[in-house]
């Protein structure tokens, strides 16, 4: 079966490769170097490398086989318990950066994250969940864009 999963894995860093170059390709284009002189520059290019690794695996995966272990290698990684937990975590994220960022106040969206991670990976009682919370949202939102002079969303 792992041929399976490195068929999942090229997969997967296949479609990561071409989302890094089209967000590379999309930033803005700055002095008369055109792309040369882009921000965009070196994730293109990491993202072309990335892309052409990548195709390699994805490709010997196939020609050895993984395809044909490919269903089971998707039941038993479900039926993992600890798989289960970081696509559980990994939703959650994915939530808070595609659902929350952006559409709900930064100060709310983070601790709304909080929340759901550390009631999730039960934390402790509802006091040291909202003890936590607040206290991570507190060095997030507050004590590391002093520190280090960046703006939050």
């Amino acid at each position: 079966m792992e041929y399976a999963g490195e068929l999942l894995l090229g997969l997967a860093m296949t479609a990561f490769s071409i989302f890094v170059i089209v967000e590379a390709v999309r930033m803005p284009l700055r002095g008369p170097g055109g792309l040369l002189m882009s921000p965009g520059f070196v994730p293109l290019l990491a993202g072309a490398v990335l892309l052409l690794l990548c195709s390699w695996l994805t490709v010997g995966a196939v020609r050895k086989g993984g395809y044909r272990q490919l269903g089971q290698s998707l039941r038993d990684g479900v039926a993992d318990h600890e798989n289960r937990r970081f696509l559980m975590i990994l939703a959650i994220m994915a939530l808070y950066v595609f659902g929350l960022l952006g559409r709900v106040p930064f100060i709310a969206a983070t601790p709304i994250y909080y929340v759901l991670i550390f009631v999730y990976i039960k934390a402790g009682s509802l006091a040291k969940i909202t003890f936590y919370t607040l206290l991570a949202t507190f060095l997030f939102a507050f004590f590391l864009p002093r520190l280090f002079e960046m703006p939050l969303p």
